[in-house]
């Protein structure tokens, strides 16, 4: 490797530990702004590429046609979406982070093995600043209602850390790898009891399942890698199957949220939602309604009936935005024509996890984050936010570059490192 080359890589490693070292402090922060944080990352990394005249980029072509062809479709949609400038903007911005996504995982092969411990270093002590500045906001917001028995944690900055759940119960799983490989595992299971803890002072329960979520798919790919990619596709699977079926199932499961739940507000509501959503994709259920129609669907304004709360009636909103559900919103604005071309791409990124005999613990790790994120996308956000899909980048990234398979140990030196 030449001189020059060696340069530049150490230029793009620096990009990339600065990305992630303020990932959780960002997220802690600032959280709607993590997308700035990916957006500087590119702009560094093709800064030092345009310096040395080098752009190249080596990339699975396969995922990347599947990308394209989703992009194309997702335009394409706006010539009947219920809004198209809408349509197109959106378009545009998921162009934007799967351009993004293409360069920093490009950059991320590039890293030396040396390279890699040493982003592995940077992850964790920023990862330590974002516990200290959660923790630290935890108690300046004086509300001890979880330790005093209270049913849930008030006051405004709890309520802003809301999105930083989501992103600890993410970098859980590559952080704690990092740990076991460099110090030992003990730590590690001290990572993932403390991330866990703060799951369950900062109270939202969407990151708490899916940290139940990657804690059983560690499990399982702890055993066996196979079966655990098994049990990622199964999840997808079960997430597109169980859409026609909600008009069945959500009754019932209605009727026993109210009767054993004191205030089953949230969940309630995210049942009806999402009834009302499966309607609304019997109307147009093979080409949809058209990219981030969710917001605009006819009908989405009018209040439904949830439960009966000391003799009145709860009511809610058909459809606030979005449907808090990563599959049912893509079926809804893209047809099983998106469903699908989401499929197609979600097994090629499973497909792509490697299996090991002798290392599982690597392969568990990105199979458990990708079912927590597949979770928190099921059940939380809208797909499209642009915060959203930042993270959800930079923690592919994040996790791929950290989950090295026959990384050395910490005092071994890669010949391609500085």
């Amino acid at each position: 490797m030449t001189t020059a080359v060696q340069y530049q890589n150490r230029q793009e490693a620096g990009v990339l530990n600065a990305l992630g070292f303020l990932f959780l402090p960002v997220a802690v922060l600032a959280t709607a702004q993590v997308w700035v944080l990916a957006v500087l990352g590119v702009l560094g990394i093709l800064t030092v590429r345009a310096f040395h005249g080098r752009f190249a980029l080596n990339t699975n072509k396969y995922l990347v046609l599947l990308v394209i062809l989703f992009i194309g479709w997702a335009a394409a949609t706006s010539l009947w979406a219920v809004n198209p400038n809408r349509a197109i903007g959106t378009t545009l911005r998921i162009a934007l982070v799967c351009i993004s996504i293409v360069v920093l995982i490009d950059a991320r092969n590039r890293l030396g093995k040396e390279q890699r411990r040493k982003f592995g270093y940077w992850l964790v002590g920023g990862t330590v600043t974002g516990f200290f500045l959660t923790g630290a906001l935890i108690l300046s917001s004086g509300d001890g209602s979880t330790w005093f028995g209270e049913s849930h944690l008030t006051g405004y900055v709890i309520d802003d850390l809301n999105r930083t759940s989501s992103a600890i119960a993410l970098l859980v799983w590559p952080v704690a790898f990092v740990v076991a490989r460099y110090w030992n595992r003990l730590a590690a299971a001290a990572v993932i009891v403390l991330g866990a803890l703060y799951l369950f002072l900062l109270a939202p329960s969407t990151p708490l399942v899916a940290f139940g979520a990657g804690l059983a798919a560690f499990v399982i790919a702890r055993f066996s890698n196979s079966l655990g990619k098994r049990f990622l596709l199964l999840l997808f699977a079960a997430a597109i199957v169980i859409v026609p079926f909600l008009g069945v199932l959500a009754p019932p499961l209605i009727d026993f949220l109210s009767t054993n739940l004191p205030f089953p507000q949230s969940e309630i509501h995210r049942l009806v939602i999402w009834q009302f959503a499966a309607e609304r994709i019997y109307e147009n259920p093979l080409f949809g309604w058209g990219l981030d129609a969710a917001r605009a669907i006819p009908g989405g304004n009018e209040k439904l009936f949830l439960f009966m709360f000391n003799g009145a009636p709860e009511t809610g909103q058909a459809m606030p935005l979005h449907p808090h559900n990563a599959m049912i919103q893509i079926w809804l604005e893209l047809g099983l024509v998106g469903v699908a071309l989401v499929g197609a791409i979600f097994a090629l990124i499973v497909a792509s996890i490697p299996e090991s005999q002798s290392d599982r613990a690597g392969p568990a790790t990105l199979i458990a984050t990708t079912a927590c994120a597949f979770t928190i996308a099921e059940l939380g956000f809208g797909i499209w936010q642009g915060w959203w899909m930042a993270t959800l980048g930079i923690v592919a990234v994040i996790s791929m570059t950290v989950v090295t398979p026959g990384a050395p140990a910490p005092n071994s030196i890669d010949a391609d490192a500085a």
